[in-house]
């Protein structure tokens, strides 16, 4: 670690490894970081940050994170980022996120894969080439912006947040297209994800079933 480029930075615990970083305000227990430039960040038990630029943001037993730009976000629970530009969001519960844009959106137990998101609220999906905004969905595997299966024994979830039936949970069946959002028709509105409060202990841990307040929407 260059120690002229770790400003006001703590390190906590005997398993940090810190290579050729620039730290600066960040709070470090027990990570592995390499290669990136963080600034008022929090990182435990993290097992592998590589290439990563970070502002603002919160890393709680995260598996990994790596050629990224993270703003305002929460990496936790043994999720993923890779190759991905996360703001305003919050990836948690062994999510993995590849080569993706995510803003303003929960994504808990689901994978991501060359997809824009933004404002929506995503569980247990697989989605893979899709733009999607406003929306909430749940147990649903999605392939170019078409359902194209379910998740387990449970029914697709799809729920828009736009529009004169916003809000209200739709039936969606294997073959059903969301297109695009035309943001010129339907301006894009800010949806209410759920908030929730991580604490950690006085060594950096973060409780299992807690969490950080969720940043403020996107607002582009």
């Amino acid at each position: 670690m260059d120690n002229d480029k770790a400003q006001s930075s703590a390190f906590n615990g005997d398993g940090n490894t810190i290579t050729r970083c620039s730290l600066s305000n960040c709070t470090i227990n027990n990570s592995c970081v390499k290669r990136s430039t963080l600034s008022d960040c929090v990182l435990s038990k993290v097992e592998d940050v590589s290439r990563v630029t970070a502002q603002k943001s919160q890393f709680y037993d995260a598996a990994l994170a790596e050629r990224s730009a993270i703003t305002n976000s929460t990496i936790q629970t043994q999720s993923s980022v890779a190759r991905s530009t996360i703001g305003q969001s919050v990836i948690q519960d062994k999510s993995a996120v590849k080569r993706s844009t995510v803003t303003g959106t929960m994504v808990s137990n689901s994978q991501l894969q060359r997809t824009t998101l933004t404002n929506c609220v995503v569980t247990e999906c697989i989605i893979e080439r899709c733009d999607f905004q406003g929306l909430v969905l749940k147990y649903g595997n999605w392939k170019r912006n078409e359902l194209v299966g379910k998740i387990g024994n449970q029914d697709p979830i799809f729920i828009r947040n736009y529009g004169s039936k916003a809000g209200q949970s739709a039936p969606v069946l294997v073959g059903s297209i969301i297109s695009e959002l035309d943001s010129e028709n339907h301006p894009r509105q800010d949806i209410c994800l759920p908030s929730y409060h991580v604490e950690s202990d006085a060594g950096g841990n973060s409780p299992g079933d807690s969490s950080l307040d969720l940043p403020p929407p996107y607002r582009p």
